[in-house]
């Protein structure tokens, strides 16, 4: 699974952004707005490091800052509608990536691998559930 994840990121570049930079984008753009010591744990980073890592997003015109209506010393990370737009060219890009490569198997080799995909869900969700347990 990572030599395939690898392969089509360094396959299908993304510009101008790390690979923590578009993970952070990407959880901003798919799960909505986030607090920075939140996007911090869920990175496995420092939050000084996560703070200079949302600097640079926002320089970009990718995320915004905002108090947080819920808890005014608190600051959410959004993504901009440039941010959003980025993320999905770039999901857009990729699955036209994968699209072509699995055209290329053989019958019996696709319906393998669509027959294996409930099952790798199931080793995503409960992950994708403990990451998000920690949120406001």
């Amino acid at each position: 699974m990572f030599r395939l994840y690898y392969l089509v990121r360094r396959l299908t570049p993304q510009h101008r952004l790390t690979l923590t930079q578009g993970s952070v984008l990407s959880e901003l753009v798919f799960s909505g707005p986030r607090r920075m010591s939140t996007l911090a744990e869920f990175e496995g980073v420092r939050q000084s490091s996560m703070t200079a890592l949302v600097d640079r997003l926002e320089r970009l015109g990718l995320v915004t800052r905002a108090r947080d209506p819920e808890d005014r010393r608190a600051v959410l990370i959004t993504a901009t509608d440039t941010g959003r737009q980025y993320v999905n060219e770039l999901v857009l890009t990729r699955e036209e990536f994968l699209r072509e490569r699995l055209i290329a198997l053989e019958p019996a080799e696709r319906a393998a691998i669509q027959a294996a995909l409930p099952a790798l869900r199931k080793l995503i969700d409960p992950a994708k559930k403990e990451e998000l347990q920690g949120e406001r």
